[in-house]
C-alpha cells in the first residue's frame, strides 16, 4: 500500500510525544494497536516505503491493510504500556498476539492481617486490607 495523501498529513501532524497507536481497516476495525516513545517517528515507519523490503509477510499484510489510525498521547512509556494491554484485550486486533491472553500484570502483596507480614506474588487485587504494589509487566520487574 502507498499511504493516501490523508495519511501522510495526519502522521505529519502527529506530535513527538509518547503514546498508543490503533490501525484500523477499511471497515474501521481496529487491527493492531501499538506504543511509542514518539508517535510521529514511530507511525512514519509504517508508511515509509523504502523499508518495505526488510518486512516480513506479517508485517506487509498489516501494513496494506492499515486504512486509518489513531493515536493517544501518554505522560510516560509505563502509562503506554498498560494502556496498550488494556486496549489489546478490549479489540483483541487481530495482529496483536502478546497480550492477548487474558493475563493480568503481577503486583505484590504484602499481608497485614498477620503479625508478621507475608509477602506473595499476585495477578488480583482482592479487598482484603493488604498493601498491593504494582503492576509490574513481569516478575523480573520486581
Amino acid at each position: 500500500m502507498t499511504a493516501t495523501k490523508a495519511i501522510r498529513s495526519k502522521v505529519s501532524e502527529l506530535p513527538h510525544k509518547p503514546g498508543i497507536y490503533l490501525m484500523k481497516d477499511r471497515l474501521g476495525t481496529v487491527i493492531y494497536v501499538g506504543k511509542a516513545r514518539d508517535l510521529r517517528k514511530r507511525v512514519s515507519q509504517y508508511f515509509h516505503p523504502s523499508r518495505r523490503m526488510g518486512w516480513d509477510v506479517k508485517f506487509r499484510a498489516l501494513v496494506d491493510a492499515i486504512h486509518d489510525f489513531d493515536v493517544h498521547t501518554v505522560r510516560g512509556e509505563a502509562e503506554a504500556l498498560l494502556l496498550e494491554s488494556r486496549l489489546i484485550k478490549q479489540y483483541k486486533p487481530r495482529y496483536n498476539v502478546s497480550f492477548r491472553d487474558d493475563k493480568r500484570y503481577l503486583m505484590l502483596k504484602v499481608n497485614l492481617n498477620d503479625p508478621i507480614p507475608r509477602f506473595a506474588l499476585t495477578r488480583l487485587k482482592l479487598d482484603d486490607n493488604a498493601r498491593y504494589f504494582g503492576p509490574f509487566p513481569s516478575s523480573s520487574a520486581l
